[in-house]
C-alpha cells in the first residue's frame, strides 16, 4: 500500500506537488463528491486558488498512486467510497 499525505502547511503542500509531478492529488469537499486532479493540475494550486482549498472542510490528499487515494477514501470516507469524481480539466 502506497502511503498518502496531508500537508496543512502551503509551503510543504507545494513542495510535494513541484517534487511528485507524477502523482496525484484527492480533493475533498464538504458539498460535493471528492474530485481526483493530477498533482500538476492549476485547480489543485494553493497559489491559484487559495481560498477556494483552504475553505473549511476542504482538504487535499496527496499520493503517488491513484490506487492509495481511493483505498484512503474508502478507508475515512466510506459513505463517499464510489462517489470518486476525475477532474476534467487535467483528466486523471
Amino acid at each position: 500500500m502506497t502511503a498518502t499525505e496531508e500537508f496543512a502547511d502551503d509551503a510543504e503542500y507545494g513542495w510535494w506537488l513541484n517534487t511528485h509531478p507524477d502523482g496525484f492529488v484527492l480533493a475533498v469537499r464538504t458539498r460535493s463528491a471528492p474530485l481526483l486532479h493530477r498533482a500538476t493540475c492549476p485547480e489543485v494550486d494553493r497559489d491559484v486558488h487559495p481560498g477556494r482549498l483552504g475553505a473549511k472542510g476542504a482538504r487535499q490528499v496527496c499520493a503517488d498512486t491513484k490506487s492509495a487515494l481511493r483505498a484512503w477514501l474508502a478507508r475515512e470516507l466510506p459513505t463517499d467510497g464510489k462517489l470518486l469524481a476525475r477532474c476534467p480539466k487535467c483528466g486523471p
